[in-house]
C-alpha cells in the first residue's frame, strides 16, 4: 500500500474513533443535563453513575486503540499538524489527480 493510501487509511479509523467519543460525551452530558432537571430515584442514580464509568472505560480503551494505529509514529514529519488538516490535503490531492486524469 502506498503511503498516502496508507495515512488515508489511518486518518480516517483515528477521526472516527474521536467522532464516536465526543458523540458518547455529548449522549452522557445531554442525559445528565435532562435528569438534573427532575427528581431521580435512587437508581437511577446508580444507572448513571454506572453509565459514566463505562463511559470512563471507553475513553481509556480509545486511547488505547489511538496509540495502536500509530499515524505520528508511521509520518513522523506529520508531528504537530492536525491531523483533520492532513485529511484535507490528502482529499485535495486526490481532487487534484482526478481533474488531471480527466482534462487530458
Amino acid at each position: 500500500m502506498n503511503a498516502p493510501a496508507h495515512l488515508k487509511k489511518e486518518l480516517n479509523s483515528v477521526l472516527s474513533l474521536q467522532g464516536q467519543t465526543e458523540a458518547i460525551d455529548y449522549a452522557i452530558h445531554s442525559l445528565q443535563v435532562e435528569l438534573s432537571k427532575v427528581d431521580m430515584p435512587e437508581e437511577s442514580l446508580k444507572l448513571l453513575s454506572n453509565l459514566q464509568q463505562m463511559q470512563e472505560e471507553f475513553k481509556e480503551w480509545s486511547e488505547v486503540l489511538y496509540s495502536l494505529l500509530n499515524v505520528y509514529d508511521s509520518f513522523p514529519k506529520l508531528v504537530g499538524v492536525d491531523l483533520e488538516f492532513v485529511q484535507t490535503l490528502l482529499i485535495v490531492r486526490d481532487l487534484k489527480m482526478n481533474i488531471c486524469k480527466y482534462s487530458s
